[in-house]
């Protein structure tokens, strides 16, 4: 079972840092949309105070790899909550 809960977090990571990647290309190229796009997801919030998106190296990568370790850790979580509660 370890070897699973190894694999699901490494295709948890994995997935999580080509959508980054892609997310962020997205942001770099239609901000005004993204932004739009930002305000559907929180249900109408007003988060014009918070500026525009400030997308730059330091960002794209501290940003990315906070995730991608999150995502991981998500997916052995997952894995073990799942073998834990088999063995119920």
């Amino acid at each position: 079972m370890t070897h699973n809960k190894i694999m699901i977090a490494n295709a948890f990571a994995l997935a999580t840092g080509i959508l980054w990647i892609i997310c962020s290309l997205f942001i770099y190229l239609f901000p005004k949309f993204s932004l739009t796009v930002t305000n559907w997801w929180l249900h109408g919030m007003n988060i014009d105070e918070l500026g525009p998106f400030a997308l730059n190296w330091s960002n794209f990568i501290w940003g990315g790899v906070t995730l991608i370790i999150s995502f991981w850790i998500i997916g052995y979580v997952l894995m073990w909550s799942i073998g834990f509660l088999n063995k119920k």
